[in-house]
C-alpha cells in the first residue's frame, strides 16, 4: 500500500484538479495489482487460507479508493515529499516519512495506516514525537502536526499538534531505548514476536 501511493505520486508530482477521478482510481489499482502479482509467490508461503488472501487484497483497494475520495476532496493536491528518509547523525536515528506537505511557514506529515480500527495508540503518539525530532534536525523547527491517516475510511486524517513537549518525549523516548540496548547478552533480549524473528534469521 505505502509503496502503491509512493510510485503513484512519484509519477504525478502535480495532479491537475480537472483529472477524471475515474482515472486516479485505475492507476492507483492497477500499480497496486502489479505489485500484489509480483510478490505473489511470498505470499503464498505464508500459508493463509486463498479466500482470505483475496479479502486482504480488497480491502487494500477499498483503501486506495478512499485515499482516491480524499484526493478528489483537496483538490487532488500531491505531497511535496513521498518516503521521505531522513536520518539524523547527532540523534542516531532513522525515519522514513510517507507524506510531506509543506509551505512557507507551516509543515505536516502525513503517516498511513492500514489497521482497521481509527484509533491512535501510544505507539503512534511514539513514532509522531520521533518523526518531530527528525523534522526538526533536519529543518531547524518542528512540524506543525503528524497526521495520521487512517486508509480504512475516506475521512480526514487525525491530527497529532506537535509542541516542545512531544519534541521533549521523543529525546526522552530516545533515551530509554539506548539505556535498554547496551547489553550484548542474547538473554536481555527476550523474544516476544512466538519465535517469528528466529525463524527469519534461520531462514536468512
Amino acid at each position: 500500500m505505502h509503496q502503491t501511493l509512493h510510485e503513484f505520486h512519484k509519477n504525478h508530482p502535480r495532479i491537475l484538479p480537472a483529472t477524471p477521478i475515474n482515472s486516479i482510481r485505475t492507476e492507483l489499482l492497477t500499480v497496486f495489482n502489479r505489485r500484489w502479482s509480483r510478490i505473489r509467490d511470498q505470499l503464498s508461503r505464508l500459508n493463509q487460507d486463498i479466500g482470505e488472501l483475496e479479502q486482504f487484497r480488497q480491502q487494500s483497494e477499498k483503501m486506495l479508493l478512499n485515499y482516491s475520495h480524499w484526493l478528489l476532496k483537496h483538490d487532488f493536491k500531491s505531497p511535496d515529499f513521498s518516503e521521505l528518509r531522513l536520518f539524523s547523525h547527532g540523534l542516531r536515528l532513522m525515519g522514513i516519512i510517507d507524506a510531506l506537505y509543506q509551505k512557507p511557514g507551516q509543515a505536516m506529515i502525513i503517516d498511513y495506516k492500514t489497521s482497521q480500527k481509527n484509533v491512535i495508540t501510544n505507539d503512534i503518539n511514539r513514532q509522531a514525537a520521533l518523526y518531530a525530532l527528525l523534522y526538526q534536525d533536519r529543518y531547524g523547527v518542528h512540524p506543525d502536526a503528524v497526521g495520521i491517516h487512517f486508509l480504512i475510511e475516506p475521512g480526514e486524517p487525525i491530527l497529532i499538534h506537535i509542541d516542545e513537549h512531544l519534541i521533549d518525549y521523543g529525546r526522552l523516548l530516545l533515551t530509554s531505548v539506548r539505556e535498554q540496548t547496551r547489553s550484548m547478552e542474547e538473554k536481555n533480549y527476550p523474544c516476544t514476536c512466538g519465535g517469528f524473528c528466529e525463524k527469519d534469521l534461520i531462514k536468512n
